[in-house]
């Protein structure tokens, strides 16, 4: 299989697991993607900015948090260089029981990479990251 479509086929199971796990821990599908995003990102994210990457209105994107809230997974709190602004994070309840639920599937990934080398868990691990600053770049129209 060429790289292209094994790209493209682990991102579908990626989709599926993302749909699992909005199930296991009673959120909808969106919900649990918001959470996601809200876990991986390097800046501070408000309601208005995650529902862009989701490409959902503002509108759409309060309530959405507003359900992150009060399923205890997200909260909002000042930013912290705007105060006239406010930022959405994830909650320690979010992230424990994300890890929980994803600790056997980490332990088996841990499991696959024990075949690997040092080096070539590098060069996977590099890939991976390429290839999901590409996918996000895709994403906002290249």
């Amino acid at each position: 299989m060429e790289l292209d479509w094994a790209v493209h086929h682990f991102a579908a199971a990626a989709a599926e697991l993302d749909a699992a796990m909005a199930h296991r821990m009673s959120l909808t599908a969106g919900d649990f993607l918001a959470l996601k995003h809200l876990l991986v990102t390097d800046e501070p994210v408000g309601s208005v900015e995650l529902g862009r990457r989701l490409g959902i209105t503002s509108g759409a994107a309060t309530g959405l948090v507003d359900r992150l809230e009060a399923a205890g997974y997200a909260q909002r709190r000042p930013h912290p260089r705007d105060r006239r602004r406010r930022i959405v994070t994830v909650t320690r309840r979010a992230e424990d029981d994300i890890v929980r639920e994803l600790r056997p599937l980490a332990e088996e990934i841990s499991h696959l990479a024990t075949g690997l080398t040092a080096d070539q868990r590098q060069v996977v691990s590099e890939v991976l990251a390429q290839l999901a600053t590409l996918h996000r770049h895709y994403a906002r129209g290249r």
